[in-house]
């Protein structure tokens, strides 16, 4: 009996040293099948995200992995749907106001956000309720001075009165104005002194006038309206120049070049990408005032230039 024993175990080892283990590629042929089979198991959906996210893997696909991490995020986020929208749309919208009788803003402002969520991953929840949480998350927000977060509220409301077709979005202007106010103080308490240097060719200019903006007032204006860079917009020509100062210490406007800002992120930090060529600096008073006076001094020479222009026959009386 014992050598019996022995033996069997011997050709159990034997048997499992010598079995050839799963490879990536069969690896994937049985969890296309478990995943479809068990949508709600998460352990099996990130197996399969795992293996279409590992580069070495032989069958990575990073976009078809969020087809898998998305089925995770909806089991770990979608509620209970025994539960009618109504009645979870009420209670969450009773929490939300709880927040408030108990003096705890962040309460309210949680159960604000997961109304927020509700909708978003399909729950039946009020459209009006969703207006009048924002207002509430406004209020809350100026309590907490969190200014960005105030103005989101605001805006949200607002998308949603106007895809309603909701009289009466005129009467919010002012808090929406004082929304965006409190929020360019905060841009101008953080970025209003400074100045924009771009890297072109290998040579460092500061930018002193740009779209709205001058050297002579603070840093505001100068963006423009947000939109995506294509062809026809690089053919249009700016109704107003970009004035650069150079390192030799002159004046340009006729400088061609791209203003790339573009970051990344890794585990080291946000660094730049190999092509960033803008950034935010900071100078001395006596540095400004030399920009300020070289900016007055080309504006007199361009107006100079203006009156010198010659008149054509055609224009004479």
């Amino acid at each position: 009996m014992t050598l019996a024993a022995v033996l069997c175990c011997w050709v159990t080892t034997v048997h499992a040293q010598t079995a050839e283990p799963e490879s990536n590629w069969q690896k994937y042929l049985r969890l296309i099948k478990e995943t479809e089979e068990n949508p709600n198991d998460w352990k099996i959906q990130y197996e399969m995200a795992s293996l279409l996210c590992d580069k070495k893997s032989g069958v990575y696909d990073f976009q078809k992995s969020a087809k898998y991490f998305e089925r995770i995020y909806h089991v770990a986020t979608d509620y209970n749907r025994e539960i009618p929208d109504s009645v979870l749309g009420q209670a969450i919208r009773v929490l939300a106001a709880s927040g408030v009788n108990k003096r705890d803003a962040n309460y309210s402002l949680f159960y604000i956000d997961e109304y927020m969520h509700a909708k978003k991953v399909g729950i039946a929840v009020n459209d009006s309720d969703i207006i009048g949480l924002n207002l509430m998350g406004v209020v809350l927000n100026i309590i907490q001075k969190e200014p960005v977060r105030a103005l989101s509220c605001i805006m949200e409301m607002r998308r949603c009165a106007t895809e309603n077709n909701l009289p009466g979005l005129e009467y919010s202007d002012v808090y929406t104005a004082i929304m965006f106010d409190n929020v360019m103080g905060m841009y101008k308490r953080m970025y209003g002194d400074k100045l924009l240097e771009i890297t072109l060719e290998g040579k460092k200019y500061i930018i002193i006038a740009m779209n709205e903006w001058n050297v002579e007032s603070p840093l505001m204006g100068w963006h423009g309206e947000l939109e995506i860079a294509d062809s026809d917009n690089n053919n249009k020509e700016d109704k107003r120049p970009t004035v650069l100062y150079g390192e030799d210490g002159r004046v340009y406007d006729d400088v061609h070049g791209d203003m790339l800002c573009s970051v990344k992120y890794d585990r080291n930090g946000i660094e730049p990408q190999e092509n960033y060529n803008m950034r935010m600096i900071t100078v001395t008073p006596e540095k400004r005032q030399q920009l300020v006076s070289a900016y007055q001094s080309y504006m007199k020479k361009n107006k100079k230039a203006k009156k010198k222009k010659l008149i054509l026959p055609a224009d004479l009386p």
